[in-house]
């Protein structure tokens, strides 16, 4: 993957993060003494995020090292301004969040560099800016951002002072920016399709490295490639593979040199799992190259989606056999192959067929009340989301991911569809040649990430030029990587047919139809799909299930909403059992046509993804009835609808069944309904408080499982799962009483809640009965009192303006969450929740102090 360690949670050189991350994400260390312990060399990381000043408008002069930014705001990096005014208007179909602020901002930042960097070389990496910035230090700029993609480099060595140093940069997230050299608009920056969440949205890194050293994959701005990490001739019976390190090395020294790459590989538990040296070689002064070293290895344990395992190669130059730069690389090793043939074809890790179960997203990722700019631990918190529901897969959209995104998955074995730059069409002329520059710098900066295997060239078909362009990239930057690069199809089967040769997967949009079920002949085509394709190579659905289903509305017989009323720009009109029957409807069409099927004319889907995993402010279909697209199967706060908890069982290997809805309907009128239990096992038996109302071994789409004219009675619902007769699985709901308490639970990062002005702690706010339990039709209104040193951020509904950043909400089913933000100053904060007729909640939250020396934080 990439240079930064294995978890980027804040690690912040504190003893606080340090103890409270479980070995497995420390590689490198161990509680033995066999831990491997690095050579020292002058490299170090910093963490660069703290303490910026910003503005939120235009200020002249502002570069200027003298400007008086004391009055700004303090804000930490990752940030996006756009927290306070996203999520708070209707979405629209075609533009997608009307009410973000749009225009010019400023960050300053000021620091010191180490005397102990002296005569070394300066490097400042920003993972990411939406959309351009401009960069100055100490008044003079050494950088222009425009992409709003990629991460980018600047060597700002030349510039530094001994001193104070002062880095300001000049954002601008209008979707009007166009290319300085060019007057060339990035089709991607759209809000529509990518959210326009602007700021230093992502990480900013400070790399100091000796005069002789191995280049950053940061080809955007720097030009360099860093390391490429592949391994082969795996033997998977063995345990046995080879691995090649090939590091791009930079000598600035002045004179010439001979270098040598040593590398080290070592696993979880801080062992040594290889050692091997590659062939010295002679540097002139200001020579780039790549050098390379290859050895054996042994007992390895595969990167797969079951076992995600990660191992640290540590890449180490050696000049006139002295160390002079020593990288840490977080990466693991896998066999992948694709191919095509009905009840063969498919992707197949080290060895073994791997269908591919998951979602699509937009690569902004961006939640409701805090935005686009958040902790690394809630990117975690949202990848344990998908593997619990065992989803496999996500094909990100449009854009390349957050690094922190393509991290998280990696850790929890989640295989991921790596996008570049488009919007949803060809491109030509500068246009195309945008693209093609951020694919490339795409692959540079992921391609060591081994849950990344597919390369997207487009969410829409190309021209036969445009693709084989991009193939020929992907095999100039990724040769030995184990990956495939293709594109999403569309209608255009005229199209679509001439890239079929040069593809090496291809991606369909709701491409599961009768269409597709009546096609005779291999080449004809409907959405992409044929035969012909499916017999040479996967074909994977990329964003199936585009309807869309609020969280709140439960089902026709439950208060406050009694169903969903379709308003008139309305597509859809589900409610949250509905939506969930609709998408178990939808991925059973898919399941029973995947490819491994050895019948034909059932064999034809190497994955599916389903739009979207979260609800997003992005373009809806939902027209002005929603303040986001509700497509997700969680919340735009990450609570999940009643579709999640079904992924989770359609989803599942093992044994699991989930019944749809509630059990506490009112009691002063009777309640007769359809009772849905979503399983995975032969039979399903419902019992209401003790006594059988069935059993159904014939369920509908593989497993919906179907109870009508079942009356409430307060009490128990339970259904039980059986194969074979023996019991596998069993879910249960009672009867809450009335509503008597509000609770509050929180939930902070592994390392705690830290004051560094940008760590989130979120809580979840439910309405109680006596007992403890949910209410799950309570949908009113809770106020909030917030005082000490945080920022309050608040929740938000989805079909109420202006939801977002208030001291009240509604919960909705009973429940909802709300956010607040750290700043620097550390101490406590109390947070009281209430309601009239309610037992109110208090909560205090701590905020741990982090040490931040010259504007810097050691990144390990």
């Amino acid at each position: 993957m990439s240079t930064r360690p294995l978890s980027r949670r804040q690690f912040l050189g504190t003893a606080i993060a340090a103890a409270t991350l479980p070995a497995v994400l420390r590689p490198g260390y161990a509680l033995g003494q066999s831990a491997y312990a690095p050579p020292t060399s002058p490299r170090q990381k910093f963490n660069f995020n703290l303490d910026w000043r910003f503005l939120r408008d235009d200020a002249p002069d502002a570069q200027s090292p003298t400007f008086d930014d004391t009055k700004w705001s303090t804000v930490s990096t990752p940030h996006s301004f756009n927290d306070v005014d996203s999520f708070r208007a209707l979405i629209s179909h075609s533009g997608g969040d009307r009410g973000t602020w749009k225009g010019i901002s400023w960050y300053r930042k000021h620091f010191r560099i180490p005397t102990s960097t002296k005569g070394q070389k300066v490097y400042l990496e920003f993972e990411g800016i939406r959309q351009a910035g401009e960069v100055y230090l100490n008044g003079q700029q050494v950088g222009l951002y425009e992409n709003g993609v990629n991460p980018y480099g600047i060597d700002i060595t030349a510039a530094l002072s001994p001193g104070d140093n002062v880095l300001a940069v000049k954002v601008d997230n209008t979707t009007t920016y166009k290319e300085r050299a060019t007057q060339t608009a990035f089709e991607w920056n759209a809000n529509d399709f990518n959210p326009d969440h602007g700021g230093i949205n992502r990480s900013v890194w400070l790399h100091v490295t000796g005069a002789i050293h191995q280049t950053l994959p940061l080809f955007y701005g720097l030009e360099s490639q860093g390391t490429y990490i592949h391994a082969g001739n795996f033997k998977i019976a063995a345990k046995a593979a080879d691995l090649t390190v090939e590091s791009e090395v930079r000598n600035s020294s002045g004179d010439r040199a001979t270098v040598g790459l040593s590398v080290v590989v070592v696993d979880h538990e801080g062992r040594v799992h290889a050692q091997f040296d590659g062939e010295p070689s002679d540097m002139v002064d200001g020579e780039k190259s790549v050098i390379l070293a290859s050895g054996a290895l042994k007992d390895v344990r595969f990167w797969s989606d079951i076992d995600p395992y990660l191992y640290d190669v540590y890449s180490i130059l050696k000049v006139e056999g002295k160390v002079a730069d020593v990288v840490r690389h977080t990466t693991g090793f896998r066999k992948a192959e694709f191919k095509g043939g009905a009840g063969t074809g498919g992707v197949y890790l080290n060895d073994k067929f791997v269908y591919l179960k998951g979602f699509a997203q937009r690569s902004a990722d961006e939640w409701a009340a805090i935005g686009a700019g958040y902790p690394d631990w809630l990117h975690d918190y949202q990848a344990q989301l998908i593997r619990d529901c065992h989803g496999n897969h996500m094909r990100w959209m449009h854009i390349s991911p957050q690094p922190i995104d393509a991290e998280a998955l990696c850790r929890v074995g989640i295989i991921q569809v790596c996008p570049a730059g488009d919007k949803e069409r060809d491109a030509i002329g500068r246009q195309w040649d945008q693209r093609a520059e951020v694919m490339r710098n795409t692959i540079i900066y992921f391609r060591n990430n081994p849950s990344i295997l597919f390369w997207e060239a487009g969410n829409t078909v190309i021209t036969p030029d445009h693709m084989t362009q991009m193939v020929a990239l992907k095999k100039q930057w990724d040769p030995e990587g184990g990956r495939v690069i293709g594109s999403r199809g569309d209608g255009n089967n005229a199209s679509n047919a001439l890239t079929t040769p040069l593809a090496e997967y291809y991606g369909v949009m709701i491409g599961q139809a009768p269409q597709t079920d009546a096609l005779q002949n291999p080449t004809d085509m409907f959405r992409a799909y044929s035969a012909e394709r499916r017999d040479r190579a996967p074909i994977v659905e990329t964003e199936d299930f585009r309807d869309e289903g609020a969280r709140r509305f439960w089902d026709p017989q439950s208060p406050p909403y009694f169903g969903f009323k379709k308003g008139p720009n309305d597509t859809y009109e589900y409610t949250s059992e509905s939506f969930a029957l609709a998408g178990v409807k939808r991925y059973w069409d898919y399941w029973s046509n995947r490819i491994s099927n050895t019948d034909p004319a059932h064999s034809k889907w190497s994955g599916y993804a389903s739009i979207y995993f979260t609800d997003e402010d992005a373009d809806g279909r939902q027209d002005s009835s929603e303040v986001s697209r509700v497509s997700g199967k969680l919340d735009a706060v990450r609570l999940p609808k009643q579709i999640y908890f079904a992924h989770r069982v359609i989803q599942n290997p093992a044994p699991d069944l989930h019944i749809i809805g509630h059990w506490s309907y009112p009691t002063d009128k009777p309640t007769t309904k359809t009772i849905y239990v979503i399983a995975n096992t032969e039979s399903v038996e419902l019992i209401v408080n003790g006594k059988s109302h069935g059993l159904n071994a014939k369920p509908e789409s593989g497993w919906i499982f179907s109870f009508p004219d079942v009356d409430f009675v307060p009490g128990s619902l339970k259904a039980i799962g059986r194969t074979a007769g023996k019991q596998l699985a069993d879910h249960e709901l009672t009867t809450a009483g009335p509503a008597a308490a509000i609770k509050l639970t929180p939930h902070t990062g592994s390392a705690g809640f830290l004051a560094d002005a940008s760590d989130i702690a979120f809580l979840d706010v439910e309405v109680v009965d006596a007992k403890g339990q949910r209410c799950p039709t309570d949908d009113a209104r809770i106020d909030f009192t917030c005082t000490g040193p945080t920022i309050w951020r608040g929740g938000y509904n989805s079909g109420k303006l202006d939801s977002t950043n208030n001291l009240y909400l509604n919960t909705e089913a009973g429940i909802n969450r709300v956010f607040v933000r750290s700043t620097l100053t550390p101490g406590q904060s109390t947070i009281t929740a209430s309601r009239s007729g309610l037992k109110p909640a208090t909560i205090q939250l701590t905020t741990k102090p982090v040490a931040l020396t010259g504007g810097l934080v050691p990144a390990r």
